[in-house]
């Protein structure tokens, strides 16, 4: 009887340290785990922040015909200045009677006459515009996203991921009742 319980305190021993050494595998690789965990939340924390500096943009383009249609009244008055000089060269024939004969007298005129006057012209109108415009137009639309409802939620997220990384360096220390 001896024997066979030396038999298994030995088989014992040999599955005490196998289980042992397996508790030591399954120990190191959740901490591998944690360690990616880590590393992996502190890579998110970098990018959250990064996003809440970006700056969203798009183009936008217009591509449209607009009709116009109006009706445009027109009720002025405009002055119309007039300054020039007019240049007269003509001959001039005066008929001359002699009593017995008409003679013919032919006078030349070469002169200048100044000529300055202003004419007021009343314009009583209304004209009609009718058109289609084409519009192709790109507006460049940039919204930082600091300036959107959304810092708000990263600010957030990055908060929920700086406690979860905390818990992951310190995985020992008791957490508060509000984590």
């Amino acid at each position: 009887m001896k024997r066979g319980y030396i038999v298994i305190l030995i088989v014992l021993s040999v599955l005490t340290l196998v289980s042992l050494a397996l508790n030591a595998v399954v120990i190191y690789g959740l901490l591998r785990a944690r360690q990616v965990a880590l590393a992996t939340v502190a890579d998110t924390r970098t990018l959250v922040a990064g996003i809440g500096d970006d700056t969203f943009s798009y183009t936008f383009q217009v591509k449209q015909e607009i009709p116009i249609a109006a009706t445009i009244p027109v009720d002025e008055k405009i002055t119309v200045p007039v300054k020039t000089t007019v240049p007269i060269s003509t001959t001039v024939t005066v008929p001359i009677d002699l009593g017995i004969t008409t003679y013919d007298l032919k006078v030349p005129i070469r002169t200048v006459i100044p000529v300055n006057v202003s004419f007021t012209v009343p314009i009583s109108q209304t004209v009609d515009i009718s058109t289609t415009v084409p519009l192709d137009v790109a507006v460049p639309i940039q919204i930082p996203l600091a300036d959107t409802p959304l810092a708000g939620y990263l600010e957030d997220l990055d908060a929920a991921l700086a406690k979860v990384e905390a818990r992951l360096q310190q995985p020992l220390v008791k957490s508060g009742a509000g984590d």
